[in-house]
């Protein structure tokens, strides 16, 4: 894909940041799903804005599913133990929880020359990445997005472009208790599974651990240089 500067996107009379490889990445860990898409809202507006730099976040949340534009309840199988939320991503229904790693790229995309399907195929690209670091051999199937072992599906991929903005992103499952998946056809994939690192290795392999493997594999697929902040601005 190429990544070109292709010129200034924001209004001509907003103040703006110099568009720059650098970009923050924080992991601040748990918080709450509403919470956490309030603010990527408001940080993804600001980033258009150019007022404060674009992110990548690392989260988790408490256990929520989460429907995308994509699709209806048809998918969701059983009475659910956890909420339903509706999102304005792509794709279907999942579930978000504990043990499953977020990440969220807020990432001025039409300056950098990544059109929308380089971008989701550079998420997946992050997953397969990344689960490679620990001996898992993941990869794409065409005609289903995310990334796969097989018939078990160990990553999702979800995003929204708005004022050229990037939103939402990669779920990957570290050591999630893979039991939640149990009541949905996840992203409306008939005869699939949810696996995990931890399920594939056979050895607990956390959110904490992945960390890393998931920094490296954001910065060398799409070309950026991280730098590490405790704050990122409004985030519980």
């Amino acid at each position: 894909m190429s990544r070109r500067h292709q010129g200034a996107v924001l209004e001509r009379d907003a103040p703006r940041l110099e568009h720059s490889k650098i970009v923050q990445i924080a992991h601040p860990g748990p918080v709450e799903y509403g919470s956490a898409l309030a603010w990527q809202a408001d940080r993804a507006a600001s980033v258009a804005l150019g007022t404060l730099p674009e992110v990548v976040a690392l989260l988790e949340h408490p256990p929520v599913y989460t429907q995308g534009r994509r699709g209806g309840r048809e998918h969701v199988l059983a009475a659910l133990e956890a909420p339903i939320v509706d999102t304005d991503r792509g794709g279907d229904v999942t579930f978000h929880g504990p043990g499953q790693l977020i990440v969220w790229p807020i990432l001025r995309l039409r300056e950098r020359g990544i059109g929308i399907a380089g971008y989701v195929r550079g998420l997946e690209q992050v997953a397969i990445e990344a689960a490679a670091q620990f001996g898992v051999d993941a990869d794409r199937v065409r005609g289903r997005p995310g990334v796969w072992i097989d018939n078990r599906k160990l990553a999702s991929v979800g995003v929204r472009l708005q004022s050229g903005v990037s939103r939402h992103g990669l779920a990957l499952n570290c050591d999630v208790d893979l039991s939640w998946f149990d009541g949905i056809r996840a992203c409306g994939v008939e005869g699939s599974v949810a696996t995990s690192l931890s399920h594939e290795t056979g050895e607990r392999i956390s959110v904490a651990t992945c960390v890393p493997a998931v920094e490296r594999a954001v910065a060398e697929v799409f070309q950026l240089r991280l730098s590490p902040t405790a704050d990122i601005g409004g985030l519980p």
